[in-house]
């Protein structure tokens, strides 16, 4: 199979700055920040400290009663410290991996630490609106559960797309990969994927956004017809019958967009750099997981579309970005 990218650009993405002189002062900062770090091994003990710290606060932000925007600020600590602190090669790169999946999840849930403020700008009524015009006059997700759902029981379908849906961890699965074959793509496939995640997190502050589950169940939208397939599948499983709470972890207002969708979709377009037949394949998984988040009432259409938008975003980004990134990784090598 041809080869659709040479292996230089999708080891290190696009070239530099079009600016000279600009990218001269990039390297010569990055460069004065790595010898400053490299001379005084304190820096690397105070970078091991400043995770466990950080994590600590974090994790006590309500008792204490932190502000969100030092939180945030907080959350960008452990990926600086495991850069600086962990060893070059595998290690740091998974340290690192972690850490910045540490951030994100605070993204996601920071804006619920005070639900009755985020209530108050909830989404519910609007992306509901916008499916129902793309699906002529019914939500593609009531379509879906109508056509394809045999109310009060779990099908083996159900039991499909719920497996479809739960492997949202595929992405990290080819980046372990890479890590274990090819290191040298780590550095941009991380770079893209992360930077996929990271971008929803705005949303979750600025449009906070109720799932089809919940505006059905919780709000009596779409005539109580929306169900929860997937916890519906979960708890069939165990042999238990759910709560009838239907609490959730985390933030169930993050719904817009879907992380899920923007880092298979990022992770797609890198396969098919790679060749024709990875990148179906990678096509193949985002157009199965978005039917998978519609059907089972986790996502609208609308937040697929924008977590398509998101990968999009970052694919054109790349080229002003790919500098700034390389020089702060410079930086802390």
């Amino acid at each position: 199979m041809r080869t659709t990218r040479p292996a230089r650009y999708r080891r290190r993405g696009p070239d530099g700055l079009r600016l000279p002189s600009l990218q001269r002062l990039l390297d010569d900062a990055a460069g004065a920040v790595n010898s400053q770090l490299r001379a005084h091994r304190g820096w690397t003990v105070v970078a091991a400290a400043s995770v466990p710290v950080a994590v600590g606060v974090i994790a006590a932000r309500k008792r204490i009663g932190l502000h969100p925007a030092v939180t945030l600020s907080l959350g960008c600590v452990p990926p600086l410290g495991c850069a600086i602190a962990a060893p070059k090669g595998r290690r740091r790169y998974a340290a690192v991996a972690a850490a910045y999946m540490h951030l994100f999840k605070l993204g996601w849930e920071l804006p619920y630490d005070d639900p009755p403020k985020l209530r108050r700008r909830l989404w519910i009524d609007e992306p509901i609106r916008f499916d129902t015009v793309v699906g002529l006059g019914v939500p593609p997700g009531l379509r879906l559960q109508r056509a394809l759902r045999r109310r009060g029981e779990v099908t083996m379908f159900d039991r499909f797309v719920t497996v479809v849906y739960g492997s949202w961890f595929v992405p990290q699965l080819l980046l372990a990969y890479l890590l274990a074959r090819h290191q040298e793509y780590v550095p941009r496939a991380g770079a893209r994927l992360s930077a996929a995640y990271h971008l929803t997190c705005p949303f979750y502050f600025l449009a906070p956004e109720a799932p089809p589950w919940f505006a059905s169940e919780n709000e009596g939208r779409m005539g109580g017809e929306i169900e929860r397939v997937a916890r519906l599948v979960v708890y069939d499983l165990l042999r238990r019958e759910p709560p009838a709470d239907n609490a959730t972890q985390g933030n169930p207002w993050g719904s817009m967009p879907s992380d899920h969708i923007s880092s298979a979709a990022i992770t797609a377009m890198g396969l098919t750099e790679v060749n024709t037949l990875y990148g179906v394949v990678g096509w193949t998984y985002v157009a199965a997981a978005s039917f998978a988040v519609v059907y089972l009432g986790e996502h609208y259409v609308a937040d697929v579309v924008v977590g398509l938008l998101i990968a999009e975003a970052v694919r054109r980004a790349e080229p002003l970005a790919a500098p700034f990134v390389r020089a702060v990784a410079r930086a802390v090598e």
